[in-house]
């Protein structure tokens, strides 16, 4: 199992995917900040001096970390940020499936009619990304890592 985990391809795989989704998620909420605040602040957990704060910085950590897991730069570190901020969508979406909020999550488009029944399906959708970041962060083996054989002559 761990030999197939580590597969550079389903890695490879796993960061394009992960990475696209957050790329994707990132660019309606990026056009459009004032409907991306009001979906922020609808979840009721933050003071309404942290809300824009939240709404501009959330979807630009979305979109470099997404960008820097596809294109492999700093894999470990993209891969822990976009951990940080799965971990922090799925506390937003249970608290609010839990407490019966009829919300916008704002996961993908702030513009779209998703109602709370939405919400349940956003949680699996999060666990199987974060799944698959989990894999990013034990699997992946990075080339600085690698153990040169020692010479049998020493």
């Amino acid at each position: 199992m761990k030999d197939f985990l580590s597969n550079k391809f389903l890695l490879l795989t796993i960061r394009i995917i992960i990475g696209g989704i957050f790329i994707y998620a990132s660019i309606d909420k990026i056009s459009n900040p004032a409907d991306f605040a009001k979906a922020v602040k609808n979840y009721d957990m933050l003071p309404l001096s942290l809300v824009n704060f939240f709404a501009i910085v959330i979807p630009m950590m979305e979109l470099v970390a997404g960008l820097m897991l596809i294109f492999g730069i700093y894999k470990k570190g993209s891969a822990m940020t976009i951990t940080v901020l799965l971990l922090l969508f799925l506390v937003a979406l249970i608290q609010a499936a839990i407490r019966g909020l009829d919300i916008n999550c704002g996961c993908f488009s702030v513009t779209d009619t998703s109602t709370k029944s939405d919400l349940i399906i956003r949680i699996v959708e999060d666990v199987f990304l974060l799944a698959g970041v989990l894999i990013i962060l034990f699997f992946h083996k990075p080339h600085s890592e690698k153990i040169p054989l020692e010479s049998e002559h020493s």
